[in-house]
């Protein structure tokens, strides 16, 4: 096209340059730079050419690029995609962790509660079996811990008493109890000086039977005659020899 618009313009300024018919050129007509001319039109042309083909270049280029950009360009979206799966994802499980802890703590607080309500029923108890109050001096401010230590304080005393007791029991059990073996457990001690019947009454009879065989064995030895219908009678026997009978019996 530029070869054809370069040759037109040298015609129309060189009307001689025209081809004859028959192919004979008219050479008194023809211009001396017509080649020259058309040497700078094909120049140019080609030029242009080369410009073209240059931009086409760069177009394919950009095209190329503009590909290259659009995959990078959705692997990136599916990318973001994946990582927006993620996140929900990890969204989801973060809340049914908040949902478990929260429901965790919530049970951890009412474990906590129903303990503290039992042992301060255990405490009550101990107050009302033993008449003995505490106070904290350096309070936790904790419901369950300060139920804690007054529990302490409570089997401090009872185990003391305890011990007190097993050793008084102890000592007395020989006398109550001359046929029979301690128990071992401090409960089975306790038991046997709480029988159904009235374990002084008992030892009483136990005493008065005793002391009534004393009586007759001391009047069998002294072998004096007894009106048993009057042995209440101090009067039925001397004296002095009542008062020999029982130092005798004591010794």
């Amino acid at each position: 096209m530029a070869v054809k618009m370069a040759v037109e313009t040298a015609v129309e300024m060189n009307p001689g340059a025209i081809p004859r018919p028959g192919g004979v050129r008219n050479r008194d007509f023809c211009p001396p730079n017509l080649d020259f001319a058309m040497a700078a039109a094909l120049e140019e042309a080609n030029e242009r050419a080369d410009t073209l083909a240059q931009k086409l270049e760069q177009c394919e280029e950009a095209r190329k690029k503009a590909e290259s950009d659009a995959v990078q360009a959705k692997r990136e979206a599916d990318k973001a995609k994946a990582d927006a799966a993620g996140v929900e994802d990890v969204r989801k499980r973060l809340h049914a962790a908040e949902t478990s802890l929260s429901e965790h703590i919530s049970a951890q607080s009412a474990r906590e509660a129903a303990v503290t309500k039992r042992i301060r029923i255990q405490n009550r108890r101990f107050v009302n079996r033993t008449s003995q109050e505490f106070k904290l001096e350096d309070p936790d401010n904790d419901s369950l811990l300060d139920a804690v230590s007054f529990l302490e304080f409570h089997g401090t005393e009872a185990r003391e008493g305890m011990d007190e007791a097993r050793a008084g029991l102890s000592k007395l059990f020989p006398y109550f109890f001359p046929k029979k073996e301690e128990p071992a457990t401090f409960l089975g001690l306790a038991k046997c000086f709480n029988p159904p019947e009235d374990l002084g009454l008992k030892m009483r009879h136990e005493n008065m039977k005793v002391a009534v065989e004393s009586t007759v064995a001391l009047f069998a030895d002294s072998q004096q005659i007894i009106d048993w219908t009057k042995v209440g009678d101090t009067e039925q026997i001397e004296q002095t020899r009542w008062r020999s009978l029982v130092k005798a019996a004591e010794n």
